[in-house]
């Protein structure tokens, strides 16, 4: 009888521990994983218009992350944020709104037009216009997009930044200038640079002859590497430049504008009192990637296993061991070093009301 009573105690308390230790962890986990997938992330609805009714295409982004979608034909959305995020809503042409998610789901955004981007003042062959007046096809270039990039030639400035508008390098020379294609290549071996104004005068593209991408021709003809103006003018000393593109913007040019032009605005005197100003610049420039090639011992097995297959006949040219040559030197290393770039501007501005400088 005690013996029945005593196996009877331990099964039940085995079964007591095992109910203690396992089920409680099953049901913390569950519950740990439900609540933290339920509070990572908050669904937001909402309807994207202006002033005269739904925006198709608009940009809703949760700031400071990839997550974003765009509205759809009715200008809604869906986005799914984490709580506290604040979403960023953009559209070409409005401006950008900034909205901070609380306890709200759904959310409705007006945006306004950006009159600032309207009244732009742009520059065109007969003078000035603002840009919402202008019915030709143009891309601007102001002094402050310019300076944001560190460039030697005010021609880098061009590259992937302006709309229509291609800047292929011809020469991996340092200050090699690049060769402007407004619209892509309008010719394949006449001169296809867009015509270049410098505050009203038209400047000639120099050295060009053959092929306008130095690439030479069938007879094997090499070709002369066109000097570019822009590349003889200080970026530090432009003001804006403007592209005009199609045949309404650049009519007034006639035939000579046929394969785009480019106009630019320097830097002038203004009335007041002297101001001088100084701007430095510092940047390291270095390959950005090398080619994978052989080392010595590496070429001389590859040698030796080419003369195994029987590609080589010559057996003086076997290498008897590749293990004793060594790795050789590595050529890239001993051309490639790291550019040391650094530019210094000092300008001076003032004068009266006759005489500026």
């Amino acid at each position: 009888m005690n013996l029945n009573f005593r196996k009877t105690a331990l099964l039940a308390g085995i079964c007591s521990v095992f109910s203690l230790g396992y089920a409680p962890q099953l049901f913390a986990v569950s519950s740990t994983d439900t609540v933290e997938a339920v509070q990572q992330t908050k669904k937001i609805t909402g309807v994207v218009s202006d002033a005269m009714g739904p925006i198709i295409g608009a940009n809703v982004l949760e700031k400071g992350t990839t997550n974003g979608v765009i509205t759809d034909i009715d200008g809604n959305f869906a986005l799914n944020v984490k709580p506290g995020a604040t979403i960023v809503v953009s559209f070409i042409g409005y401006v950008s709104q900034e909205i901070k998610i609380t306890n709200q789901t759904t959310v409705n955004i007006t945006l306004k037009e950006d009159s600032e981007m309207l009244d732009e003042v742009v520059v065109v062959g007969y003078g000035t216009m603002k840009k919402s007046d202008l019915s030709g096809a143009s891309v601007s270039m102001s002094e402050d997009k310019i300076k944001g990039s560190i460039i030697t030639n005010l021609d880098q400035s061009l590259h992937g930044r302006a709309a229509g508008v291609t800047a292929v390098s011809t020469s991996g020379a340092p200050g090699s200038s690049s060769s402007i294609r407004v619209r892509g290549q309008a010719t394949i071996n006449a001169n296809a640079e867009p015509l270049y104004v410098i505050d009203g005068v038209i400047v000639q593209s120099q050295g060009q002859s053959g092929s306008s991408y130095g690439l030479g021709d069938a007879l094997g003809n090499g070709s002369v590497s066109t000097i570019s103006p822009l590349s003889t003018i200080n970026p530090a000393d432009i003001v804006s430049m403007e592209i005009l593109k199609d045949a309404s913007a650049t009519a007034i040019y006639g035939a000579q504008g046929s394969n785009g032009v480019v106009l630019i605005t320097s830097k002038r005197g203004k009335a007041g009192e002297a101001k001088f100003t100084y701007d430095g610049m510092f940047a390291v420039q270095r390959q950005t990637k090398r080619l994978d090639m052989m080392n010595l011992r590496e070429y001389a097995t590859y040698y030796n296993d080419l003369a195994n297959m029987g590609e080589i006949s010559d057996p003086s040219n076997y290498y008897a061991d590749p293990s004793l040559l060594g790795v050789g030197t590595n050529w890239q290393d001993a051309i490639f070093q790291t550019a040391l770039q650094h530019q210094h501007q000092i300008s001076a501005q003032g004068g009266t009301e006759k005489i500026q400088y």
